[in-house]
């Protein structure tokens, strides 16, 4: 992983400049929910100036500009950028899209169908400066309840400083945008699946940790949004299938053993039910591997390159690989150093008060609130 050059970041900071940007992928048939999670963030407190950049994820004959109005309009007070990916639209080609456009120091990847609640920046921001993390995450509710969706108690976990260190499972993404870059960026072979599972992976393995924090600030998942590929989407057998399949084969994971014992387990007893059914039928199982056969002879080389790279990460965690208290402290020192270079976007910043934890009560309040000025005042992509 090399250093990062940052004397230019500081100095954009002291000059007023946005350090922060929101970034999120969406399609036409998403915008209306899109919608809703711009006039949250239009709420969001003033303290701390951001971008907002959209990736149109989606072949269109309409015109760039008329796509970018029409978003626009959606939160006239926001500053939106709008992209159209055409070329590879799917999510890891948006992914790579979205990081290669955004032009701040630090950065939040947010899907589509979230609202957002409280200082998200602000706390995102004292967790970045308090801890050496890669990735930070926020706690996400199911629609306007109290009942959390991510991240999930089945999810092994350890608590270190008031840090739920952990994979960040998706939703909201936030960190440094070169170090986003510095470790490879968005893996080529996942398309529309597994994407952050193996980014969190790698970041890991590079001694930088990820994790969550779930007092403060938090998010809405407004579960109606259509077409969503972890959900709905047709052909989401291959796309789970391929990715467990180039997990195995890009972090040493095919052989049964201890270390890759939970990855095998989750991938039998959650990821081909959840693609495949409850009882994955083996003909269609064997029919799928055949058909991605001719995938993976084409990819090989590519795969086969990127092991040889993994192995020589400073740290070899295995896929969902269950970690200890000891080995997440032992991640923490190294990142100590290993961050530094990131940090230096705060510098001659004065630190934000923190805000102080929320309760679920006010936490179903404001959601409803969201609710109901969404219901108000519909607005649709014509």
């Amino acid at each position: 992983m090399r250093a990062a050059a940052t004397p230019s970041q500081s100095q954009a900071a002291m000059a007023g400049a946005p350090r922060w940007t929101f970034t999120m992928l969406t399609i036409p048939s998403r915008v209306e929910f899109l919608g809703r999670l711009l006039r949250s963030m239009a709420e969001l407190p003033k303290r701390t100036p951001f971008e907002v950049v959209i990736v149109y994820n989606t072949a269109t004959e309409e015109e760039p500009m008329a796509v970018e109005a029409r978003i626009r309009a959606l939160a006239p007070s926001l500053p939106i950028r709008v992209y159209v990916n055409a070329t590879d639209p799917t999510i890891g080609g948006g992914r790579r899209v979205q990081l290669s456009v955004c032009r701040t120091p630090l950065v939040a990847f947010i899907d589509d169908d979230l609202t957002l609640h409280g200082d998200i920046l602000g706390i995102i921001e004292q967790t970045l400066r308090a801890h050496p993390m890669g990735i930070v995450g926020l706690p996400s509710y199911e629609e306007d309840t109290d009942t959390r969706f991510k991240p999930r108690e089945s999810t092994p976990y350890v608590n270190v400083d008031g840090i739920r260190y952990m994979p960040v499972q998706g939703m909201l993404v936030a960190g440094y945008r070169r170090l986003f870059a510095d470790i490879g960026g968005f893996n080529p072979r996942r398309q529309f699946w597994g994407e952050w599972t193996e980014f969190n992976l790698r970041m890991w393995r590079h001694g930088i940790p990820t994790g969550y924090i779930l007092d403060h600030a938090f998010l809405r998942h407004w579960h109606k949004a259509p077409e969503s590929p972890t959900r709905n989407m047709s052909g989401r057998e291959q796309h789970v299938l391929w990715g467990l399949m180039c997990t195995a084969l890009e972090y040493d994971a095919v052989s049964i053993n201890e270390a890759t014992d939970a990855f095998w387990r989750l991938a039998q007893d959650r990821y081909l039910q959840y693609s495949f059914g409850e009882q994955p039928s083996p003909k269609l199982l064997l029919a799928s591997v055949l058909e991605l056969m001719p995938r993976l002879s084409r990819e090989f080389p590519a795969i086969h390159a990127f092991a040889e790279t993994a192995r020589q990460h400073p740290f070899h965690f295995k896929p969902f690989e269950t970690l200890t208290e000891q080995q997440v402290r032992s991640v923490i020192a190294h990142a100590e150093a290993a961050i530094v270079p990131y940090r230096s976007v705060f510098d001659d910043i004065e630190p934000l008060e923190p805000p102080a934890p929320q309760h679920s009560g006010w936490m179903k309040r404001i959601g409803r609130a969201v609710l109901g000025r969404r219901n108000a005042q519909p607005q649709v992509m014509a």
